[in-house]
């Protein structure tokens, strides 16, 4: 029961995104996915400064603490540098107003998607039982998700944008 009413949900919000954003341009649009991604890729931010895993699992001995996303970028996990790098990156173009530099956040938020998949993997290869430690990573990664979603969307607002500005330039 629970699967059927989740799949009518998703059904009506995809309908409503796709028949909101997707169809035709506007500046409003266009700027509320800016800030939406925007939004998304801060929150991901955010959550790298939280525990990912604890101490413990990085030493193999038992230990107190825990280590975020941040601290494994600095002690030079390549897959966390290139995560952190890629956050940063998008979070600092979303601010911008360029339309160039919207396409390459877009393109960093979904490699980010991709990096952050297979640096979960690494950190946590089997299965195991899910604790405090595991949640920031989990929801930075549905939030990346989201995010793929959203700026797929903005670089259709972009598309439409530039053929909208080809029209009024041929007139």
């Amino acid at each position: 029961m629970e699967t059927g009413i989740f799949w009518i949900v998703w059904g009506l919000i995809s309908f409503w995104a796709l028949k909101t954003f997707y169809y035709s341009f506007s500046k409003d649009k266009l700027n509320q996915l800016r800030l939406s991604a925007l939004g998304v890729n801060l929150s991901v931010l955010v959550l790298a400064f939280l525990p990912w895993i604890p101490a413990s699992l990085v030493s193999g001995q038992p230990a107190l603490g825990w280590k975020s996303g941040m601290i494994l970028a600095w002690e030079g996990n390549i897959l966390a540098v290139v995560c952190m790098f890629l956050i940063i990156v998008s979070v600092s173009f979303f601010f911008t107003k360029n339309s160039l530099l919207y396409k390459i956040a877009s393109c960093a938020t979904i490699a980010n998607t991709f990096v952050h998949f297979f640096l979960m993997r690494q950190l946590r290869p089997g299965t195991f039982t899910l604790t405090r430690f595991d949640i920031a990573p989990i929801i930075a990664v549905l939030l990346l998700l989201v995010g793929d979603v959203v700026v797929l969307l903005l670089w259709q607002q972009l598309q439409l944008k530039q053929r909208t500005f080809k029209r009024t330039k041929k007139k």
